[in-house]
């Protein structure tokens, strides 16, 4: 600066316009940074890509998953709006105008634009993999579709398969560990999971927080499952994470996308059912159900729970039961039972709606007759979303006893069969619960044939799941004649 005028000399002034143009520069690229980045998150949050290994959803451009450190190629792929490729406007379906916006709404006719999920049919094979393709001879079975009165399906549906082997005896009569047991004789625990999900209809995005909640809990149930988790700790897990997932879809703090959960993991030995708002589950056979229901879902988790049930197969005093079917002249074993097979317990309702009227009925404030006459009957009491105080899980472990079916449905399904014992009979029908697909399909179309008011989703895995055993190898050479 010159001595007395306080202007700065020329090569001052030029050095600071610089200096200032550099910070300028420097600011608009940081704030390019930010809204890319941005971009990139909400892009993957609406496309629900998540963490295969962990469940934890990821950005878009993610290397690694920040929770658990494994490549993002593990990731399961929501069912978010595809874009064409190449940067492409998508074109109407309906008047072929090329102003379809990012919430998939035609700004020429204002048609909202199909999604590719109307009907979604899901089969997991006998070697346990997840497929589209019809497989009437699988271990479990999904259908989600789109009813007759709705224009989107905002359901979700996910299905998975695990093989854990189990150790075995070894040679000396010691236990051999995980992965070394003969190729010939491999037993393992199969576990099947099921998640579904129903997006609120009065909430925006409630299509993308049901698809990003179904995957982030079935990677999650994978993936603690597999690490030795029992399966009431990872449904825990599952619902936590799916919860939070949701939680971080873009929205207005009081109209955020919200949805509803059930999850099923069902074991050699048990069934464990996780829960929030009024998606529920429910245990199907030929039994005729002891109890009467009114179906309003204000009773489903004591029903797991009554002591004489299940103890009634195993009382040593009643030697009869299990020998009953060979007795000549004796009593049939009930349709769906194998011979020699503990009877299963009788249908019956699994999971306990969060809705107004049941909150009313378990606080001694109305009748079961009055709360479900009021108006406010189905207002959610839970659900998953940003804007809810806290997720509070619900989760059960239920004893089946012997074969059936593990429901897990959609409100689409239950308030036309809302009755154990009618679902029951519409899903088994005359061929029991061997063919899951065909009993989907059979709950599904009951549901249409309805009204199909709502989406209609539902998820069948018999009980008990495929056992996983190899197949004895075929002798090297034929059996000889036995001697006479």
């Amino acid at each position: 600066m010159s001595a007395g005028t306080g202007r700065p000399e020329d090569g001052d002034e030029s050095r600071a316009a610089q200096a200032r143009a550099g910070e300028a520069r420097a600011g608009e690229a940081r704030a390019g940074e930010s809204r890319a980045a941005q971009a990139r998150a909400a892009q993957a949050r609406t496309a629900g890509a998540v963490c295969q290994e962990c469940g934890e959803p990821l950005n878009a451009g993610d290397r690694f998953c920040e929770a658990c450190g494994r490549p993002s190629d593990l990731v399961v792929a929501g069912a978010g709006r595809r874009r064409p490729a190449g940067g492409a406007k998508q074109t109407c379906a309906d008047c072929g105008a090329t102003a379809v916006d990012a919430d998939g709404y035609c700004g020429g006719c204002g048609l909202r634009q199909p999604s590719g999920r109307d009907r979604i049919e899901l089969t997991v094979a006998r070697d346990g993999t997840v497929t589209p393709r019809p497989a009437h001879d699988g271990s479990a079975a999904g259908i989600s579709d789109r009813g007759l009165r709705r224009s989107r399906n905002e359901d979700a549906l996910a299905l998975a398969c695990l093989a854990l082997p189990q150790p075995v005896p070894a040679s000396g009569g010691r236990l051999a560990a995980r992965g070394s047991m003969p190729r010939d004789r491999t037993p393992t625990e199969r576990l099947v999971c099921a998640v579904v999900c129903d997006g609120v209809a009065s909430a925006p995005g409630s299509e993308e927080a049901a698809k990003i909640a179904a995957d982030t809990g079935i990677a999650t149930l994978v993936r603690r499952l597999t690490l030795g988790a029992d399966p009431e700790n990872a449904t825990r897990a599952a619902l936590t994470r799916s919860a939070r997932a949701v939680a971080g879809l873009p929205g207005s703090d009081h109209n955020s996308p919200a949805c509803t959960y059930v999850s099923l993991v069902v074991g050699p030995d048990t069934v464990t059912v996780g829960w929030v708002g009024d998606s529920r589950a429910y245990w199907l056979t030929n039994e005729a159900s002891t109890t009467t229901s009114s179906g309003n879902g204000v009773g489903g988790p004591s029903t797991p729970s009554e002591p004489s049930t299940p103890s009634e197969p195993s009382t040593p005093s009643e030697p009869s039961t299990p020998s009953e079917p060979s007795t000549p002249g004796g009593p049939s074993t009930p349709r769906g039972v194998p011979n020699g097979s503990n009877p299963a317990r009788p249908p019956a309702l699994l999971t306990l709606d969060d809705s107004w009227a049941v909150q009313m009925v378990a606080r001694g404030e109305l009748t079961e007759d009055v709360a479900f006459a009021d108006p406010r009957a189905p207002l959610l009491t839970g659900w998953l979303g940003a804007d809810v105080a806290s997720v509070e899980p619900h989760v059960t472990t239920f004893e089946p006893g012997g074969p059936g079916l593990v429901v897990a449905c959609s409100d689409g399904l239950w308030n036309h069969l809302p009755e154990p014992d009618a679902l029951a009979a519409t899903a088994l029908g005359e061929t029991g619960g061997d063919d899951p697909l065909g009993a989907a399909r059979r709950l599904v179309q009951a549901a249409l044939d309805a009204g199909g008011h709502d989406n209609v989703t539902v998820a069948l895995i018999p009980y008990p799941p495929t056992s996983g055993h190899r197949p004895p190898r075929p002798p090297t050479e034929p059996p000889r004649e036995p001697l006479t």
